[in-house]
């Protein structure tokens, strides 16, 4: 062979060997990063080690079976899901989909798009959809420079029906059944006001309840918010969300909430306030609520259909508290607030109602907190903390305004919302520990979590608190809990879904 042909492979490889060098060389700059904490974040972010993906003509996949060992960049184009990535996913100008089986430690984050999830996926941190700005990417000799831009709404159709044909996501419980919401959305004004009415049919109550919700945003900051319906209401859905709670009445017969029924109209004013770490986000507002029982005793001739659970007297057939009818009339004063620095994320929602209740004239002003702070620790390990705490003041709260707690979701050594009143007090801590070494294909890593339960709950002050430690063992999205009262010396051990607290 002659030295030239000898030579020309090795100068092909070699050309193809530095092109990807100073593809996967480019740098990335937030030259303007805009108002809020989104676009410092981002300037973190790719700061520190993490995957480019540059602007494309299509979607980019994180496949099936394959690992990032670090956080991953998606700039202009969509992000489709299915791999392990051990940080987070940030798509910047487009979408992320979450297909089942995709499994992701961190956090996923669309600016200037949506996140889609998957109820087979997992996200250790959450998901955020930014859609009114995007960050436009101008390329540079070496890389790209991001900049600061709202987005803007040129058309919108002023008649629309979200999820299929117009019926929306529905949900399960142990009262209602089905509860299956169908309804078209009206957009005036380039999509800045929005009018949401429905009817929703709930197959064990057998009624059509009417509702209709308005957003209207005035600029970017302010919004006003309007509803008007009869419907069925808990204070127990911060224990579980709707899906979460829904699969395990379906699937188990186990509801982790009381209800009542109520007419409500309700109008908030909220105003955004912006720094580079936090956010703020106080609002004001008035409700006048006509409420009456959906009592149930466990005797009850029907009740929905469950796969499992569906005779027992604590799943399926748990009673359901009566409440007392009347009519409340409130002033809502409170605030949504987020604060991030250092990987140190940190959300606060306050609530105070102070109400008027036309049965023995009783005043309260009752305040609900809930609070959740997180942050890593050692490589992949974190600690989070969670807390919901309810005080009243001044008489007390009709049973309407009572919270729970115990059992699946709280303290799973005590019985299903057995402790309950206008007083309450939950906090949570867990340390997680993912095995990363052990990283299998699809399911991902293995992990633990240490926990520590603290809780109590009662009418017109708290009772003594209870305590559960746990040790939860987690693959993919199944996982099984052991769970020990010190105290009382009783073990209880489950297994469930990833998804739920």
């Amino acid at each position: 062979m002659k030295p030239r042909a000898r030579i020309a492979p090795l100068l092909l490889v070699g050309a193809i060997a530095g092109a990807l060098s100073r593809l996967d060389a480019q740098t990335v700059v937030v030259r303007d990063p805009g108002p809020g904490p989104v676009g410092r974040r981002l300037a973190e972010a790719l700061a520190a080690p993490h995957r480019l993906i540059p602007p494309g003509p299509s979607a980019t996949l994180l496949p099936r079976d394959s690992a990032y060992a670090q956080t991953v960049i998606v700039l202009h184009r969509d992000a489709i899901i299915e791999a392990r990535v051990h940080g987070d996913v940030i798509v910047v100008g487009g979408d992320a989909f979450l297909h089942p089986g995709a499994v992701v430690d961190g956090r996923v984050v669309a600016i200037g798009g949506a996140v889609y999830e998957s109820r087979l996926a997992i996200t250790r941190a959450g998901v955020e959809s930014h859609r009114d700005f995007t960050f436009n990417a101008q390329p540079t000799g070496q890389g790209y420079a991001l900049d600061y831009q709202p987005t803007r709404i040129t058309r919108s159709q002023a008649f629309t029906l979200p999820g299929i044909y117009g019926i929306r996501i529905p949900s399960y419980d142990r009262i209602d059944g089905l509860s299956l919401a169908v309804g078209p959305m009206f957009t005036l004004d380039t999509g800045r006001f929005t009018i949401d009415p429905t009817i929703t049919y709930r197959s064990n109550l057998g009624v059509f309840d009417p509702a209709v919700v308005g957003d209207f945003a005035f600029g970017r900051r302010t919004s006003i918010n309007l509803y008007l319906g009869r419907t069925t209401l808990t204070n127990d859905d911060w224990i579980w969300s709707d899906l979460v709670n829904s699969a395990a009445v379906l699937g188990l017969g186990i509801d982790t909430r009381n209800y009542y029924r109520a007419d409500r109209v309700e109008a908030t004013v909220h105003q955004l306030f912006e720094s580079v770490t936090a956010e703020l986000e106080p609002f004001v507002g008035v409700r006048l609520e006509r409420d009456r029982s959906a009592a149930r005793d466990s005797f009850a001739l029907h009740v929905p259909w469950s796969f499992f659970g569906r005779s027992e007297a604590d799943r399926m057939r748990r009673a359901n508290p009566a409440i007392t009818p009347g009519t409340l009339q409130s002033i809502l004063l409170g605030a949504h607030a987020t604060w991030e620095a250092q990987r140190v994320r940190a959300t606060l929602d306050l609530t105070n109602e102070g109400a008027a209740f036309d049965v023995g004239s009783r005043r309260f002003v009752q305040s609900t907190l809930e609070g959740t702070i997180r942050f890593p620790t050692f490589a992949a390990q974190e600690f989070y903390f969670t807390t919901h705490v309810v005080e009243t003041f001044g008489d007390t709260a009709p049973s309407q305004r009572w919270s729970y707690l115990g059992g699946s979701g709280t303290l799973p050594t005590l019985k299903l919302l057995s402790m309950g009143g206008d007083h309450l007090v939950y906090i949570e801590s867990n340390y997680f520990i993912p095995f990363l070494r052990f990283d299998l294909p699809v399911v991902g890593p293995p992990s633990i979590t240490l926990r520590h339960m603290l809780g109590s709950a009662g009418v017109g002050g708290l009772p003594d608190f209870e305590q559960n430690l746990a040790l939860r063992i987690a693959l993919s999205f199944l996982r099984v809990d052991f769970t020990v009262d010190p105290a009382r010396r009783e073990w209880e051990v489950g297994a469930g879904l990833s998804l739920a607290r």
